[in-house]
Order: C-alpha cells, then structure tokens, then sequence
C-alpha cells in the first residue's frame, strides 16, 4: 500500500512538473486574451488577437477563464471629433480670458489706490482734449467772422475787378475748407472723449468690483 502510494505522489508530482514546466514556457497563455465585438450585423466576433473587423467598434476584452477585463471604446467619429475640437478651443479660450483677467486685477490694484485715483487720471487724460476742443472752436469761429467779411465784400462792392472778385472768392473758399477741417478734427477729439470717459467707466467698475471681492 505504500508502495502505490508512493507511485502516486510520483505520478502528480510529475503532472505538476509538466505543467509547471509548460506554463514557463508558454507564460502569455496564463494571460491570454481573448476580444470581442459586434459586426454591422449585429453578429458577434470573437478572436484571441485584436479583430481588423472591429477596428471602428467597441471591444470588450475577456481573461481566458471568461472574466471581463477591460473594455475599449470605440474611436470617435467625424461629429464627436469636431465637438470635442471646438470644446478643446472653448477651454482654451476661457483660460485665456481669465489669464487676462487676472493680469487686469493684479495691474488695476498696483495702480489705483482708491477711485479718486482712478478719477485723476480720467481728467487728466481728458483736459489736453478738452483744451484742443476749445482752440479747434475758437479758430472756427475766428475763421467764420472773417468769411463773413469776405462775402458781404463780394456782394456789396460791385466796383471790383474780376480779379479782385476771383481773389475773393478764392480767399472765402479757402476759409470755408479750414472750418470744415476743424470741424472734423473737432468731431474726431469729441468721439475720443466719449470713449475714454466708457473706458475709465469700465475701469471703475471692474475695480469696485475686485475691492467688493475682497472685503
């Protein structure tokens, strides 16, 4: 009896050994893969290698004792690619504006100490403009008196010679073109105060509102 049992331990002992032996060999097939997928069909394919047919399919990925290991999504298409390529730029672009408006705050609260200062500034960019304004209405109402002049000459004194008048004429022209010029200027100098004074009203604004966040 011990005999055979001694036979026996030798016997597994032996099939142990070869299996032991095989699995060193052949270590990929303790893992061993085994993929799977659905055809346009709807028919199930199954293969131990990574299938041609399922290359635009979700795969699942199985363990070759049947225990689910991984899955892997099928590749996005042409609408899921441009959605997530104009998500992609949206993130980009709100990172981008909130860089600057970070660099807003940090530059208004290294340069206003309160709003009065913020106000200072206004005027002082808004005088030297103020004051052209002012010049550019004088000059055009200088200007306008003398073409005044120029064309009651022209209607009262019927004495002149034609060259005289042809002078004339070419002198109130020449007024009438530098009013129009000054206006112009004038125009542009108005427009710039308006949008300073809008700029230095969002400045205020923004910096109440970084002084509020603070509080």
């Amino acid at each position: 009896m011990r005999r055979v049992n001694k036979k026996m331990k030798l016997t597994v002992a032996s099939i142990v050994s070869i299996f032991g032996a095989f699995f060193a060999l052949n270590p990929s097939f303790v893992h061993a893969e085994l993929y799977s997928c659905k055809d346009a069909s709807g028919r199930l394919i199954t293969s131990d290698r990574p299938i041609p047919e399922c290359a635009e399919r979700a795969v699942k990925v199985m363990r070759n004792n049947g225990q689910f290991q991984r899955e892997i999504p099928a590749p996005p298409t042409e609408e899921e690619k441009r959605k997530a390529q104009i998500e992609q730029e949206k993130q980009k672009n709100d990172a981008r504006l909130e860089e600057l408006k970070q660099k807003e705050e940090r530059y208004l609260q290294a340069h206003y100490s309160s709003e009065k200062d913020i106000e200072l500034m206004r005027n002082r960019s808004l005088d030297e403009l103020r004051e052209r304004i002012r010049l550019g209405k004088e000059q055009m109402s200088m200007v306008t008196q003398i073409l005044a002049q120029l064309q009651a000459e022209q209607q009262n004194n019927t004495k002149r010679s034609a060259t005289e008048v042809s002078a004339l004429q070419h002198r109130a022209s020449e007024m009438e073109r530098s009013i129009k010029k000054t206006k112009g200027i004038n125009d542009a100098y108005e427009a710039e105060l308006v949008r300073i004074n809008a700029q230095y009203d969002e400045t205020l604004k923004r910096y109440r509102e970084i002084m509020n966040k603070k509080r």
